[in-house]
């Protein structure tokens, strides 16, 4: 089977949040499995190993009423091809996203996945589209490409990674910069909420719509999840699939990983995580203690991810025999009240705000416990590292992290974490103090734990098989 992804990031080459991480592991993991996977991507500045890639050629396309420049270079790597779409113009820029010419950017982008699936001839079986800078490629397929010999056949399937972020736009745009009809807006394909919605338009025009979870698939459909989409979704609910993320075994391993200053494995694990506590207390200015709960943090500091629960019972929490160490950035309403609340314990709470990939491996590697209270969450890729590194997770009971995180039960010793239904600080409180309970009282029973944890199967594996299973139901 020859499957083509169409997404605006993916790892090893450029990365701004979890999409990155998926398109640069399933198409691996399908690759292994003797599929050929084709990934386009656009040539952005800070693309890694710039230099070493390969120029294959260049053409000119239409968007709208603009004649634009594409060059195509090329990849491969881990058994997958990527191809990167290169216009200077609107991509030779700092960062990915959050420019005010997002929308003509990704347009741009979108014809010119199209123009290289026959000029580069790699039309594929499955074109797979991701989130809303790929999802206008939908419709374009179906009004206009589709009608081409050449293009005719191909599956598109859209995979929904977060539904907050749908493209929203005027619609306008429909014609100006994708050269479509403006009866596509009238009769409701493309508009939703008064405006152009490109991710309603990939739901409709789509033969099946994935998400990175199952219970995630189910919230999507409920007024409370669904983000103004729900009652679309509920229509195309038979060709809805909540499929789980997984993480890449071969990058995520404590053993092999050279951020982590002490590799470990299920055989050595506790001996190894308690120098590399020790190691990790020193770096971010925490008092050395083995015998205390260290909690890990890795968030980006946004609404999404729990910080008012966090925030609103942190006072609370420094009472407890405790100490955390927080890593990450975002809005200022909450980076202000963290900065408050650690100048005060500055003994219990190192805070850190920025990006730091090497250090997240080691606060995953280093840490007892770790924090993922979200108000909602499609998949989450922390709490999986987390538990891959030895640390066990405390989440919310949401998206990914209940599928992936099995409360513990002390009657009968199993689980991998513990987790909590609503989204309360009470509750949440009360998750950890039950949690920091059987760390201090039943170190036995966290041992196990920690053990289950590790050896929880959360890779690709599994997952990919469930993709192709959709893919393979498309073609038959």
């Amino acid at each position: 089977m020859k499957i083509v992804f169409a997404t605006g990031e993916a790892l090893p080459f450029i990365k701004s949040g979890g999409l990155a991480d998926v398109l640069g592991s399933l198409p691996k993991a399908l690759a292994a499995k003797g599929h050929e996977c084709i990934v386009i991507i656009p040539k952005y500045a800070d693309i890694k190993m710039a230099d070493e890639l390969e120029y294959v050629t260049n053409f000119y396309l239409w968007v709208g009423w603009r004649r634009c420049y594409c060059g195509v270079f090329k990849a491969v790597v881990d058994g997958v091809t990527y191809y990167f779409v290169d216009n200077e113009q609107y991509f030779k820029r700092p960062g990915l996203y959050g420019y005010d010419d997002d929308n003509e950017r990704f347009a741009f982008y979108d014809f010119a996945v199209l123009e290289c699936l026959s000029r580069l001839d790699i039309m594929p079986d499955i074109l797979s589209l991701h989130d809303w800078q790929a999802a206008m490629i939908a419709p374009l397929y179906k009004e206009r490409y589709a009608y081409y010999d050449y293009y005719g056949g191909v599956k598109l399937t859209f995979t929904i990674h977060n539904i907050a972020y749908q493209g929203k736009c005027d619609p306008k745009l429909l014609t100006d910069l994708f050269g479509l009809d403006n009866y596509l807006y009238y009769n409701g394909n493309v508009r939703n909420d008064d405006c152009m919605n490109m991710m309603k338009a990939a739901i409709v025009y789509s033969d099946a719509i994935t998400t990175v979870s199952p219970s995630y698939a189910n919230e999507i459909l409920t007024d409370a999840y669904g983000e103004g989409l729900q009652s679309i979704l509920g229509m195309r609910r038979h060709d809805l699939y909540g499929i789980l993320n997984g993480v890449d075994y071969d990058t995520i391993n404590p053993a092999t990983d050279p951020e982590v200053e002490y590799n470990f494995d299920i055989t050595n694990w506790k001996e190894m995580k308690a120098k590399n506590k020790e190691a990790l207390q020193k770096e971010v200015g925490l008092p050395v203690d083995p015998e205390v709960c260290l909690i890990g943090i890795v968030t980006r500091l946004t609404w999404q991810k729990g910080l008012d629960l966090i925030i609103n019972r942190m006072e609370e929490m420094m009472k407890r025999r405790v100490q955390f160490v927080i890593l990450g950035s975002g809005d200022d309403r909450y980076e202000e009240p963290l900065k408050t609340i650690a100048a005060y314990h500055g003994d219990k709470i190192s805070l850190n705000l920025k990006y730091d990939f090497g250090l997240s491996c080691r606060i995953y590697a280093s840490c007892d416990a770790f924090l993922m209270p979200s108000l909602f969450e499609p998949c989450g890729l922390s709490q999986m590292m987390s538990m891959r590194y030895g640390t066990v997770p405390i989440v919310r009971e949401t998206g990914g992290l209940r599928d992936s995180v099995q409360p513990f039960n002390e009657y009968d010793e199993t689980g991998t974490g513990f987790s909590f239904t609503n989204y309360n600080a009470h509750e949440m409180l009360n998750i950890i103090d039950y949690a920091l309970y059987i760390f201090y009282d039943y170190p036995e029973k966290w041992d196990g734990l920690v053990e289950r944890a590790m050896q929880a199967q959360l890779d690709w594996d599994k997952s990919s098989d469930e993709y192709l299973r959709v893919f393979n139901s498309l073609l038959d």
